[in-house]
């Protein structure tokens, strides 16, 4: 195995790794964001070892970048957004870091690599859209004076079931005491 294969193998592992962390495919998704938008420094010597120091960091760089973008596609897969609107910000934040690498790869004339990262782009695009038209949009609520969520459930969904609901959405410390602005999925 050379150490080419092994430095490859070691960035899907870190990738996998990151993924694993978290039962919850949105946690696996916060933590290989970063990854997969990776920049090396840039190089602080303009002589020939500062320059062959920033071409293998950026190497190291875009071979980190796109395991987690594989990674990050499979959590993306495995999410189970709450709302339209969360599958359409997950949609757009992992379309969007696999669009940028794509012209990272392209622009290197990796042109076998910007094809199969628009193909993985388009199956994430297709994969999450479908699933969004199927879930509900969140909707701004705006209260003047703190409700308890029974009564913010039974107003919104005249189902006091739902205080729970409402209490999470709103982010609320005390359920008893709700107001201000918040968003709530639809009816």
């Amino acid at each position: 195995m050379s150490t080419l294969s092994q430095l490859a193998a070691a960035a899907q592992a870190l990738a996998d790794a990151l993924r694993g962390l978290s039962p919850d495919p949105a946690d696996s998704i916060r933590l290989l964001a970063p990854l997969a938008a990776l920049q090396p420094v840039e190089a602080t010597a303009a002589d020939g070892v500062g320059l062959a120091q920033a071409s293998g960091e950026a190497a190291a760089a875009g071979l980190c970048r796109r395991a987690a973008l594989a990674a990050l596609a499979r959590a993306a897969a495995e999410a189970s957004p709450p709302s339209y609107d969360a599958a359409v910000a997950l949609r757009d934040q992992v379309c969007g870091l696999l669009a940028a690498e794509e012209v990272v790869a392209a622009d290197a004339g990796e042109d076998a690599t910007a094809l199969a990262l628009r193909d993985l782009r388009a199956a994430v695009l297709e994969d999450l859209t479908r699933r969004a038209a199927d879930l509900a949009r969140l909707r701004r609520v705006t209260v003047a004076e703190p409700l308890p969520a029974l009564v913010h459930a039974y107003r919104l969904y005249e189902d006091l079931d739902r205080a729970e609901e409402v209490s999470l959405q709103a982010d609320a410390e005390d359920p008893n005491f709700i107001g201000g602005t918040f968003s709530t999925r639809g009816t």
